[in-house]
Parts: C-alpha cells; structure tokens; sequence
C-alpha cells in the first residue's frame, strides 16, 4: 500500500511540474517582438506601416519609403481625419468629392475575430429584441428564448416556466420556413448596447442558414441561400452605423464572407494563409477600401482590397521569433510534454496534454536517466526500481525530480 501511495504521488509531481516548469520556462526567456500596425493608404496604394522597435516609432510604407508623424497621418487621412483636421492639414476634397466628416465616420469600421472568439461555449439563451419598437433605444426583453429538439421556447425568468403562446408561434413560423431543430449555431448581439436590432442568424441541424427577427410581437425569418460548399464554422454579427452587411461569416475552409443587408448576398472578401482555428483576423473599411491583416506566431499578412471586395495589394512581414533558438532546443529537449488548461487559442477550459514537436526530448530523457543511475551509484543504494526507471524513462525532467522528491520509504 505504502509503494502504491509513492507513486501515486510521484504521477501528481509530475502532473504538476509538466503544467507550470514549461510555462516558467518559456516566461523567463520570452522577449517582446514588435508587430507593426498595417494600414492602406488610399493615395499611394501602398501599405503603410508603424511599429514601435528600440523606445523608437518607425513610420514606412511597403515600398520602403520613411515618414515622420504628420506625413504619416497624411498617408490615412479616412482614419487620421479628426488630428488632420485639427492640424488644419486636411484636404478640402477626397476621391473628387469635397470631405464629409460625418460621412467619413460612418463608413469606418473596425472588426478583431480571434481563434477564442470561434471556439467558445454558447450561452444557451439568448435575448430576442423588439426590432420595430419605435423607441430610440433599445429595450430589454421579459423573456429569453432557447431552440431545442421541438423548436424555439420562451422562457420567462420570473417563474422559469415556458410561454406556450409565444413559443408555438415562433416555433410554427420557423418549420414553415424549413428551419429542422435543433440548431448548430445561434449568432447574435445578445446586448442592449448595440445601435441598432437584426435578430439572430440561426445554423439548423441541416447546417441551413435562417435570419430570425421578432418585429411588433410577430417573427418574421427567412432561409438564406448558401453558395455550394459553403460549411459555416462561425458568424460574427456586426452593428456599424452605415448598415452595410449584417456581419461576417467565417467557413470551415477559412474561407471570409460579408452577408449584405437586405439582399442577403454573400460577398468573398479575399484572404489567403488564414486558418481560423490559430490566428486572429482584423477586419477594417473606409470611404475607398476593405482592408483584412491576418496576425500568426511569426508572421503578419494584410490585403488591400476596392470596396467591392477586389483585391488590389497584398503585403507579408516575417516576425522575429519569440524565443531564441537556443532557448527553443532547450525547451524541446527539457520537456517531453506539457499539460495545460485548454489552448490560449479557445475560450474553453480543458486539460490538454501538447506533446512535442519533434524527437530531441529523447535527448533530454536519457540525460535525467543517466543522472539518476549517477545519483543511485554516489549514494550507494541497494536496489534499483525498474519501475522508477521506467517514469524517468517516459517522463524525462518530471519524473526524474518526482522520484527524487519522493523517495522510498525505509523499512
């Protein structure tokens, strides 16, 4: 009983140390690598860029030419315009037509998808809105409503009952139009702080694409039609003032869609190297042109697009690796594994266990094992434990210091 308690023990030490010793590691020789800000000027259609590098502001454009502040500002006048103004350096008119402001701003937009946004719980309930109430804000609902195996129920949090009444009605505007419950996904703005109210867009179990709005107390939802191929992964519901599109829709292919208002068109909006299940997606637009910066571990890629969605210019920066290379092969070599508590990646919590990339923590494992048989010989033990030698083995670091911290009791 006693030997089965050890190496109960030793398996926690090693539980531990695998999810904290790797961490430490990377956090005490990690360095801070600049990641330059991208944008598209509309005059020179060329990327310009700045980026904080040595306590100094680099500003340049991706054909190498340098600028200071003001001339920088002056590349972005769409996104500089309110400093431009106050410097007095804004110009009287843009692409032929005389400066707007009030125009300008409400053609700017600004959208950050990011890995955790994608693989994220639902919450389960969700809040459907008067769209038609008349107020100029919006008003929070009695009621929430879930879509279960039957259809859409509304519940009321007072009582935690159903409404029947309301319930059967949704619930028979939605099988009219073809909706088959349960449902994959529910996207929305689930919040009153939102300007203004599109209801939801709902995946059926047939990954069919349906809009649900509720307007003067009655549904109204409509099927939209998906291009063939087209496997919907995630959708992020927007606000922005000029009502463009009612979001983006992001496919299992790491294809990027705008779906416009109105029309329910689904326009490709041109990316390429993007994977949604790792990197984080910025999506930016203007009077003139679209602009989508795809940001990876090492590397930063951005394309310029006409407001049409026509890709007009692309740019590619190789970012320094966090950690020097000599700090990775240690780490390859220290640490045969590592557990953690679920991907920075995803909004979920669960143990994971990240194995290595390559064969060099066999290096490391024999090394620990070699000490240990140094060790065993120096102090002059009776015994060896295959066992212990085994964890060592297998565990490399971890199980050399948990046979250590834990030794065998004497009899």
């Amino acid at each position: 009983m006693i030997k089965v308690s050890r190496y109960i023990l030793i398996l926690l030490v090693i539980f531990t140390l695998s999810t904290f010793l790797p961490d430490f590691f990377l956090t005490t020789f990690e360095r801070h690598v600049p990641v330059p800000f991208v944008m598209y000027s509309s005059f020179s259609h060329q990327f310009v860029i700045r980026k904080a590098e040595d306590g100094k502001t680099l500003y340049y454009d991706s054909g190498g030419k340098s600028f200071n502040r003001s001339q920088y500002e002056q590349q972005l006048p769409l996104f500089h315009f309110r400093q431009l103004m106050a410097d007095g350096l804004m110009p009287d008119s843009l692409f032929g037509k005389p400066v707007d402001v009030f125009e300008i701003n409400n053609a700017n937009f600004f959208s950050r998808i990011t890995p955790s946004d994608i693989d994220a719980p639902q919450a389960g309930l969700y809040l459907l809105f008067e769209s038609e109430s008349g107020r100029v804000a919006l008003e929070k609902p009695d009621d929430y409503f879930r879509i279960t195996n039957k259809g859409i129920e509304f519940i009321d949090p007072a009582s935690n009952g159903v409404k029947p009444g309301k319930s059967e009605l949704f619930t028979k505007v939605l099988k009219e139009k073809g909706m088959t419950f349960p449902a994959r996904m529910i996207a929305g703005i689930p919040n009153i702080r939102k300007k203004y109210d599109q209801g939801y867009f709902i995946v059926d179990k047939k990954e069919h694409l349906f809009h649900l709005k509720m307007g003067k107390g009655l549904p109204y939802c409509l099927e939209i039609p998906l291009p063939k191929n087209v496997h919907i992964l995630y959708i992020d519901c927007t606000d922005f003032r000029n009502r463009e599109f009612y979001g983006y829709i992001i496919t299992s292919d790491n294809r990027v869609f705008v779906l416009q208002t109105d029309t329910y068109k689904l326009v490709n909006w041109p990316v390429k190297h993007y994977n949604a299940r790792t990197d984080k997606l910025s999506l930016r637009g203007n009077l003139d042109s679209r602009l989508a910066i795809i940001g990876k571990p090492n590397d930063v890629y951005a394309y310029a697009s006409n407001r049409q969605y026509v890709l007009q210019n692309e740019f590619h920066e190789k970012l320094a690796p966090n950690f020097p290379r000599g700090a990775q092969i240690v780490n390859h070599i220290l640490f045969p594994f590592r557990i953690e508590s679920g991907p920075v990646s995803s909004d979920f919590h669960r143990i994971m266990i990240q194995f290595p990339e390559n064969i060099l923590f066999i290096i490391g494992n024999l090394f620990f094992l070699l000490l240990y048989l140094v060790i065993f010989f120096a102090i002059r033990r009776k015994r060896l434990v295959i066992a212990e030698l085994v964890i060592i083995l297998l565990t490399g670091l971890y199980g050399f210091l948990g046979v250590l911290l834990v030794p065998a009791v004497k009899k």
